[in-house]
């Protein structure tokens, strides 16, 4: 059991610089990182509970709730991700309005796509839904830059 909580601990420390970039509201963005991503998604999860996803050797663990705000609807499959960066997220079955903070303790248990984007590009100036909607219906996926 120590040497689990020793591997939590020292993979939350190697992370954490991670997540506190990949927050939306974080204003330490990087000046030529994207300002979002677009994907393709094989379900709708808007409604669920995200996580971040990191495999250290054998062991895979889920952190980092989001609860709400994570992923927008634009048209069809295609969604905004309010994430960055873009790998690493799954999303778990738990609706966002069933969340309770004891979940976090088990919250491997209820992970159920660790691979949810077909595809995935991202852009690199602000874009209103609107203007993302109609990106993506006219096929310009050229203004964006193709991750995945």
């Amino acid at each position: 059991m120590g040497k689990l909580i020793q591997r939590i601990f020292i993979t939350a420390i190697a992370v954490t610089p991670l997540f506190l970039s990949s927050c939306p509201d974080c204003n330490c963005a990087e000046e030529n990182d994207p300002r979002g991503f677009v994907v393709k998604m094989k379900n709708d999860y808007t409604n669920k509970v995200f996580v971040r996803m990191t495999i250290d050797k054998e062991d895979t663990f889920f952190c980092c709730p989001r609860i709400k705000g994570h992923t927008e609807k634009i048209t069809s499959d295609y969604y905004v991700l309010h994430c960055h960066p873009f790998e690493g997220s799954a999303y778990t079955s738990i609706n966002s309005n069933d969340w309770d903070d004891v979940m976090k303790d088990s919250i491997s248990k209820y992970v159920i796509d660790t691979d949810p984007f077909e595809e995935v590009y991202s852009y690199f100036r602000s874009y209103k839904i609107e203007d993302l909607k109609c990106i993506i219906e006219q096929k310009q996926f050229n203004k964006f830059k193709r991750e995945k």
